[in-house]
Formats: structure tokens, sequence, C-alpha cells
């Protein structure tokens, strides 16, 4: 018992770690642009922009959930629309994209999959920007939630993301543009350490066995219950689909649904970044039957 949670934490930590370097690259690189961003934000809307799905669902095709943890981070600044949140979630696969190069026969699937779920991540993102618009045209009450500890961004005092004062002269520049990110980025490689090592004991507790046994006799539902299971916030998740689908144990149409769900721990970190309970749980239920719809339409193709 012992040797095994050495070996779930020793898991954890490698999966983990991995993301550390993606959370402090795109950190450092909001750091560069988060003044600027944060003072056209109230004129502008940047980030904001029609073509914004496009961009979120291609940073999703990239093989690491680390982009879409940063955009939950974004989203819960109400830096990125909600469109875009959903095309990179949709656009994720985690670690699907490796495993599948690793067999050369299964080239061609993984690019069908992947340009399945471009495509689709951009037209739900899309789709998403769009109905809020018309919402919003149409004089609804409806705007957007920010979080409760989030105030609104004066020109004359801008803050960066953990309410540090973005200094101007060139000592303070240094420190936000490499200490402020690496703080920011090992306190996100803890929290996804600490989920990892959850979540790794869940599924040792289940066993993989069990679950693959579960997705494969489920038939018409398969979708359905493939997408649960990329729910799991881990990347075993997206292993476990994977491996199944390279030994034809469940459709294109259900591994597509469980690979469109499953964004790493984004959907977890969405908690913490988006304080709005009701709107996480409502974005993560819609995902879930977006995907589930994407997977039923593909196996009827």
């Amino acid at each position: 018992m012992l040797n095994n949670f050495f070996e779930i934490l020793l898991d954890a930590f490698l999966d983990s770690i991995i993301t550390l370097p993606v959370l402090f690259v795109c950190y450092m690189l909001i750091e560069l642009l988060e003044e600027k961003i944060l003072r056209k934000y109230q004129k502008n809307n940047l980030l904001k922009s029609k073509y914004a799905p496009i961009i979120s669902a291609g940073f999703g095709i990239i093989p690491q959930c680390g982009f879409s943890v940063v955009a939950s981070d974004l989203y819960g600044k109400r830096l990125i629309t909600l469109g875009s949140l959903f095309a990179i979630l949709i656009a994720t696969s985690d670690e699907a994209l490796p495993l599948m190069l690793s067999d050369p026969s299964m080239y061609l699937d993984l690019l069908l999959i992947l340009s399945i779920k471009f495509v689709y991540a951009c037209l739900i993102g899309f789709l998403v920007d769009f109905i809020l618009k018309l919402i919003r045209q149409k004089g609804s009450n409806i705007e957007p939630i920010h979080n409760s500890n989030q105030e609104i961004v004066e020109i004359d005092e801008i803050h960066g993301c953990c309410k540090h004062e973005l200094e101007h002269n060139k000592n303070g520049r240094m420190k936000e543009l490499v200490i402020h990110p690496l703080v920011h980025s090992l306190k996100i490689f803890l929290f996804i350490f600490v989920i990892n090592i959850i979540f790794g004991c869940i599924v040792e507790w289940i066993g993989e066995e069990a679950i693959s046994n579960a997705m494969m006799s489920t038939g018409f539902f398969e979708p359905f219950i493939v997408s649960l299971v990329g729910l799991i916030p881990n990347c075993a998740a997206s292993v476990i689909i994977t491996e199944l689908f390279i030994a034809k144990g469940i459709s294109l149409g259900a591994c597509i649904a469980g690979l469109s769900i499953n964004s790493g721990l984004a959907l977890i970190m969405l908690f913490k970044f988006n304080k709005n309970t009701k709107e996480n749980l409502a974005i993560i239920f819609s995902l879930y039957m977006l995907s589930c719809i994407l997977g039923l339409v593909v196996n009827i193709f």
C-alpha cells in the first residue's frame, strides 16, 4: 500500500512538473503585456475580438493542459470571452497527441480527431459569443459576473493579477517579469500537484481496468460514459481514453467526446480563479453535453 502511494506521488509529480515551464512562460508573457492589456481592456475589450475563439482553439491543440489552465485564469479576470474559454477547453486533448504519435498506424486517426475537435471548438466558441452578444443587444439584464474580489481597474492605478502594483522603474519591472510569474506558476503547480495526488488515489482505488470495462459495454450511451471519464481532472483520463481507442475498445465518436471534455486540470482551476460557482457548474454541464453531442454525431457519420 505504501509503495503504491509513493508511485502515485511520483506519477503526480511528473504529471505536474511538465506544466511548470508552460505556466511560467505564459505568465511571464502575460506579465509583459499586463499593463498594456489592462489599460486597453478598459477601452477596447482587448482579447475579446470576434476571432479570439480561433486563436484559443489553436492553443488548445498543443498537447499541454497548461494553456487551458491559463485560459481559466484569464476568464476569471474576464480578459477572454466565454466563447474563447469553450474553444480552448474543447480543443485540448492533453496526453492523446503524444500517445497517438508513438503509434504510426494512428496518424490518420489523430489528424481526423484533431481536425474535428479544432473545427468544433471554433464553431462552439463563435456560437457562444454570438448568443451572448444577442442577449446583450436585446437589453438583457444579464451582465458578465466578476469575481467577488475583483475590482474595476482604474486607468491611473493599475494592478497585476495578484493585486501587485505594476512598477515603472527598471528594477521593479525586472522583478515583475521574472519573480512574480515564477511565484505565481509555483503556486499553481502546487495546487495541480495536490489535485493529481487526490485523483491518482481515486484511479488506483477504482482501477483502470474497471473504468475501461465500464466504458466498453455501454453501447449507444458510450459517448456519455466516456465523457464522464474525461471529466476526471487528471492526465490518466486522457491516457485511458486514448489507449482504449488505439485498442479498438471504444468508437471514434466516444474517443472524441471524452477528449473534448478532458482539459486536464482546467475545470478544477476554474473554481479557483472564477468565484461564481453556479456559472462554473453551468460551463461544465454545457461542455459535457456539447462533447456528448459531438460524439453521437461522429458515430452517426
